[in-house]
């Protein structure tokens, strides 16, 4: 298709009377980009294959970081795995408190495991005595999805104190790139956006950071202002925090979230204000709930999706590395942009981990030696 093509003037959703919208001033190298991220994932190895038959009875345990669908499918796909392979693998269940992290880390402790896996992620940054005390056991640790791929590797990395001998890092960064290419593409490059963040998650500054230099270079009108929600107040601040700035800026049009779990509070703040169809949500990590709102109403309109097998895949080639004694590797874990486009391909409901094609977990499983 030609860039004049791919530029020209459409409809959105024309049958039910919306209105139209010009892509006259979207730059080629956006929509282009929103294409492929709305494609298939494609795997490349991380590192050389390794022989895993001999990890058979060694003890993992992993301590997740909230009981929300997107962690219980990374802890799915690990434990699956783990099964697989012979592997005994505990999980210390927990609501997302510091004081049941520091329990877990001590029970792991205690039970003399061969390695611990902080998933989702438990904030390092909070464990360092507890990471300490590892250390002195000699029990190493992987943190799973807390670090953005940019993150350096242990001990360098923010919170790789202690036993930290590896981690498997997000493409927080690269998903907000992908939702601002998606925005701009969608708005006709004229977009005001509310992006809502953590102010007490790592990764949340940066990724912010990321959308606004591509609203900056790609969207000279589109607009964009950014609030911080702590963690412990998703729950029951997101819908007032973004029902206010709505309030306050009545030309907002798109609200981005930077994290799905805040959706459940966001839908209502735009429903109340009565601006369903006239203020657009996305977020990301591809929870099935927030896809769901997707293909089922018209507030939520896109998510940067993660595929939870392809994470739990990766956060085990890890593991088995660091108990093999072998060189941890930089791993790198998909995303798939989902929209009305495309999110039948992720099930009626949605479920965790389909919609992404079986190349991660193909491709993985070919490097362990285990059938496919």
């Amino acid at each position: 298709m030609s860039a004049l093509a791919l530029t020209a003037c459409t409809k959105a959703g024309s049958a039910d009377g919306a209105a139209v919208v010009d892509t006259s001033k979207v730059p080629a190298a956006v929509t282009e980009a929103v294409n492929v991220s709305k494609e298939l994932p494609v795997f490349e190895a991380p590192g050389e294959a390794i022989d895993i038959s001999s990890l058979k009875g060694k003890k993992v345990f992993e301590i997740p970081s909230v009981p929300a669908p997107f962690i219980q499918g990374i802890t799915s796909a690990m434990k699956g795995v783990a099964a697989e392979t012979g592997i005994d693998y505990t999980v210390f269940e927990n609501q997302g408190q510091v004081s049941q992290w520091v329990q877990g880390m001590d029970q792991a402790i205690r039970a003399k495991s061969d390695l611990i896996i902080l998933s989702g992620s438990p904030d390092p940054r909070a464990l360092q005595p507890q990471l300490q005390e590892a250390e002195d056991a000699g029990i190493p640790v992987l943190i799973v999805h807390f670090h953005d791929d940019g993150s350096v590797a242990p001990p360098e990395c923010e919170g790789c104190n202690g036993a930290v001998k590896g981690i498997v890092t997000a493409p927080f960064n690269v998903a907000g790139e992908a939702a601002a290419n998606w925005i701009i593409q969608d708005s006709g490059a004229a977009a005001n956006v509310l992006l809502v963040g953590g102010s007490d998650v790592l990764p949340s500054k940066g990724t912010a950071e990321a959308m606004g230099a591509v609203f900056d270079k790609d969207c000279a009108d589109c607009k964009h202002q950014i609030i911080n929600i702590p963690v412990a107040d998703w729950g029951n601040k997101t819908q007032s925090e973004v029902q206010s700035a709505l309030q306050k800026d009545p030309t907002i049009d798109y609200v981005y979230l930077l994290y799905d779990a805040m959706v459940a509070g966001a839908v209502p703040a735009v429903e109340t204000l009565g601006k369903a169809g006239q203020v657009k949500i996305a977020s990301y990590n591809g929870s099935p709930y927030a896809l769901d709102f997707i293909r089922d109403g018209d507030v939520v309109a896109m998510n940067v999706g993660e595929d939870t097998t392809a994470i739990g895949y990766a956060g085990m080639d890890q593991a088995f590395r660091i108990l093999l004694g072998e060189p941890t590797v930089k791993t790198s874990t998909p995303i798939r942009v989902w929209d009305d486009s495309n999110v039948s391909e992720a099930g009626e409901p949605a479920k965790s981990g389909v919609g992404y094609g079986d190349a991660y977990a193909d491709g993985y499983r070919a490097l362990w030696g285990m059938d496919n």
